[in-house]
């Protein structure tokens, strides 16, 4: 397997750290390679999702606005995405690697969270980036050692979550298909189980509500602080249909429900948040590894 500095380079990253040119792969005929059997991935799900995005104008009018929130609190220009998906990430991020657990066609590079590796230009990523990652991860303290190993000093890793809050549990319990059960993420959160699967929406509020003193207790001895929490989204996402079903309300209806909640204050939303974002920073004094896979 290629370097990630080898692959980074071919994706245009010179020793500057910019980034020249974005090369996205076709879709097309081609077949994703599982190395490892402990790892399911489901690419006619995947390529339905990209059907999806293809199809609704409202859902990408707020995914927009979800990546611009987290581009927003980006600090610099080597930025990674962990488990990407389709890359809708593209749509706001115009110099950016996306990932994920396997090469499918969507992505520039195959990479766990557990085994981040650094960039060779620089002392690492300015910033890594996850849209609904982390409440798939079993062990998420290995991956933000893994993070912090390979971010830059001051470098943040900036995540986008589904929120346990009173309307959030309310609604993905009746309308997701994913649990949501935030007092079940409990120190020292490790969530053993078989098969590769494993989601629980209310990572999120358990690790930076529930357990936020010691999560961040966790953080520190790895050179990591958490910077901010916030919550968003009310009704403007519901209203897309989503992934799965059918756009419910023109897009510019959805449009000036974006706007209405974006002007609702942080403890309304605490309350009514579909989602929550996460900013968590890297101590300027700490150095990345260097160390490549």
């Amino acid at each position: 397997m290629k370097k990630v500095s080898d692959r980074l380079r071919s994706l245009g990253f010179t020793k500057s750290g910019r980034i020249k040119v974005w090369r996205v792969a076709p879709i097309d005929e081609q077949i994703l390679q599982v190395k490892n059997p402990d790892i399911t991935y489901d690419l006619e799900l995947l390529q339905a999702s990209q059907r999806a995005w293809e199809g609704n104008k409202a859902l990408r009018l707020v995914y927009k606005s979800l990546f611009n929130a987290m581009k927003a609190e980006c600090q610099g220009e080597h930025i990674l995405e962990i488990g990407s998906g389709i890359a809708a990430s593209r749509t706001v991020f115009k110099q950016l690697a996306t990932s994920d657990v396997v090469k499918t066609p969507y992505v520039d590079l195959e990479m766990s969270a557990y085994e981040i590796s650094p960039p060779d230009v620089g002392s690492g990523w300015s910033d890594i980036i996850a849209m609904d990652v982390m409440h798939h991860l079993r062990t998420p303290m290995r991956f933000f050692a893994s993070a912090a190993s390979a971010l830059e000093p001051k470098g943040r890793i900036v995540l986008m979550e589904p929120a346990a809050s009173f309307f959030g549990k309310f609604f993905y319990r009746w309308f997701h298909h994913e649990p949501i059960e935030p007092n079940l993420i409990v120190p020292p959160f490790e969530f053993p189980g078989e098969g590769g699967g494993y989601a629980n929406m209310g990572m999120g509020v358990g690790l930076f509500d529930h357990h936020r003193d010691a999560v961040s207790a966790m953080l520190a001895g790895m050179g990591l602080r958490v910077r901010s929490v916030s919550y968003r989204d009310f009704m403007a996402y519901p209203l897309t249909g989503g992934y799965s079903r059918p756009q419910l309300l023109p897009t510019a209806c959805v449009a000036l429900l974006l706007r209405i909640e974006s002007c609702l204050p942080q403890k309304l939303m605490a309350l009514l948040g579909l989602r929550m974002l996460i900013v968590i920073e890297k101590d300027e004094n700490v150095t990345s590894s260097k160390k490549m896979s």
